[in-house]
C-alpha cells in the first residue's frame, strides 16, 4: 500500500503539515481544519487506512485523529 504522500495532489499537500500535527492532539481548530481537508480530498479512505493498517499514532491521517485510529484498528482485532 503507498504511503498517502504518494498520491497525486493530495489536498494536504497545498496547506502544509502544521494543521495535520497539531502541538495537542485535541487543538480543536488545528484538527478541526484538519478534518475538513480531509473531507474534500479524492485520497481521504486510502490515506485513513494507510495510518490505521501502519499504525499512526500521531496527527490527524484520512480526517481520523489517533483515539479513532486506535478504535478501528481494535474493532478489527489488529494490535499496534
Amino acid at each position: 500500500m503507498r504511503g498517502p504522500w504518494e498520491y497525486e495532489e493530495p489536498l494536504c499537500a497545498e496547506v502544509g503539515q502544521h494543521f495535520f500535527f497539531p502541538d495537542k492532539e485535541d487543538n480543536p481548530v488545528d484538527s478541526k481544519y484538519a478534518k475538513s481537508i480531509c473531507d474534500r480530498c479524492t485520497h481521504k479512505i486510502e490515506c485513513g487506512e494507510w495510518a490505521i493498517e501502519n499504525v499512526e499514532e500521531h496527527g490527524i491521517w484520512g480526517g481520523m485523529n489517533p483515539r479513532t485510529r486506535m478504535s478501528i484498528r481494535n474493532r478489527r482485532g489488529k494490535v499496534a
